[in-house]
């Protein structure tokens, strides 16, 4: 088995609730050896980055592994050592995450972070700070390969690689999640299941699975009709079997919210008078519970909460990534790149999530032929409001960004757009300066 040694990377969001999920991954890793783990946070997190790091080096304590972990505020002189630089960072924290799902619901809109407006919001916070950071890394490390974690995802990597030169790919843990729960349900080897996978980051849909090859998308498609079965791992979400029957295929889990707006804004709403507040307010909470675990001394592995935080196989596709990069080892692998020609009806330059085969020169995209028709008009209105939200974070321009916000099929109006990019821009106005 091939194996490289000597490898550095840098996870810029340090400081993350995530990081040791990434950490036991790269432990666990059977053909890449880590050399430097170093974490970069922002002085406002220093406390929870020093909290990670001393749990982080409990596990690679009790792991036996030689890996050497440091703690930096120099996100410069960190990314010129970096062969690769994970992004998993997140503007304003959870609080703005909480504005982002808040502000849409007061105006009946979905409040999600990473689709709708809440999306919207977050990406005209984070894509200015990515480019930043890219740029430095086009000045000190041209070399190195950035894989970003950071949401949204799509929208994010899609800004790197129209706005820098640097070597960078997209990756979500949605596809490997419904490959991993397949192959759970089926008691096989997880390596032994492949997607045939098309559409955008959180706007997806399988249309093929194979087992060893073998096509079993039919069988998977009658499972999923029984009212009963959950879709990847999420409890509460459920397909009627007349959609999947129309479809022929597996959505992705946030086509909940493109295709039952209504219902899961009277989810969210219900949550927010409830007393359980919003997606973030839920999250903030498990966060307490995670770092109080991750401060004890005895805690030498990953605590249970840190399944309720989300983000389950992150460490395992980033694993797969870093390994086909650095072995020039040929894999397939589902991310968020450069679409090219993988799908014809989308621009050549948006990026897209599509299966790719990934060696040393990078990710190259399948092709995956003409989109069916039943979704090739909603993922070319959500690509059209990305292009927008992308132009608008850059630029700094209200006009573009209202014409993103209506653009966007879970604003309702252009009276809604109006109000929820006034809101944005005033109670985020800290975190967006290009606004100003």
């Amino acid at each position: 088995m091939m194996k490289i040694s000597g490898v550095r990377i840098v996870i810029v969001g340090g400081g993350s609730s995530y990081t040791p999920e990434l950490v036991m991954g790269l432990l666990e890793a059977q053909r890449l050896s880590v050399d430097t783990l170093t974490l970069v946070d922002v002085p406002a997190g220093q406390e929870k980055m020093d909290i990670v790091a001393h749990f982080c080096r409990r596990l690679i304590k009790k792991a036996g592994s030689a890996i050497r972990l440091e703690t930096t505020y120099d996100r410069k002189g960190a990314l010129a050592q970096a062969d690769f630089v994970l992004t998993q960072f997140r503007v304003g924290g959870l609080a703005a995450r909480a504005q982002d799902e808040r502000i849409p619901l007061r105006y009946g809109a979905v409040g999600q972070e990473t689709v709708g407006a809440g999306g919207f919001a977050k990406a005209l916070r984070t894509i200015p700070v990515a480019l930043e950071l890219a740029k430095e890394l086009e000045t000190v490390n041209p070399n190195a390969w950035l894989i970003n974690f950071t949401n949204p995802s799509g929208m994010v990597t899609q800004a790197l690689l129209r706005h820098t030169a640097i070597r960078s790919i997209g990756l979500c843990n949605v596809p490997i999640t419904i490959a991993r729960t397949i192959a759970k349900a089926l008691a096989v080897d997880p390596e032994a299941v492949s997607l045939d996978m098309f559409g955008l980051n959180h706007l997806s849909f399988v249309r093929g699975i194979y087992v060893n090859g073998q096509n079993i998308t039919s069988l998977v498609l009658e499972f999923l009709k029984n009212p009963q079965t959950a879709v990847a791992n999420i409890p509460d979400q459920q397909w009627n079997a007349e959609v999947i029957g129309a479809l022929g295929m597996v959505p992705n889990p946030y086509l909940q919210y493109y295709w039952n707006p209504g219902e899961m804004v009277q989810r969210q709403r219900q949550e927010v008078e409830a007393g359980r507040g919003t997606r973030a307010d839920i999250v903030m909470k498990v966060e307490q519970e995670l770092f109080a675990d991750y401060r004890n001394p005895e805690q030498v592995t990953l605590p249970e909460a840190l399944m309720r935080r989300g983000g389950a196989y992150y460490s395992a596709v980033a694993v797969m990534l870093i390994e086909s990069l650095a072995l020039n080892q040929r894999q397939e692998i589902i991310v968020n790149v450069r679409n090219g020609q993988a799908l014809p009806e989308l621009p050549e330059d948006s990026v897209v999530e599509v299966p790719a085969m990934v060696d040393g020169r990078g990710a190259i995209p399948l092709t995956c032929g003409p989109m069916p028709a039943s979704v090739r008009g909603l993922i070319q209105h959500v690509k059209a409001y990305e292009e927008l939200t992308i132009d608008a974070a850059v630029t700094g321009s209200r006009q573009t960004a209202l014409a993103a916000l209506m653009n966007n099929p879970l604003v309702p109006s252009e009276e809604v757009a109006r109000y929820i990019l006034r809101d944005i821009l005033q109670e985020h106005a800290a975190w967006l300066p290009q606004f100003a």
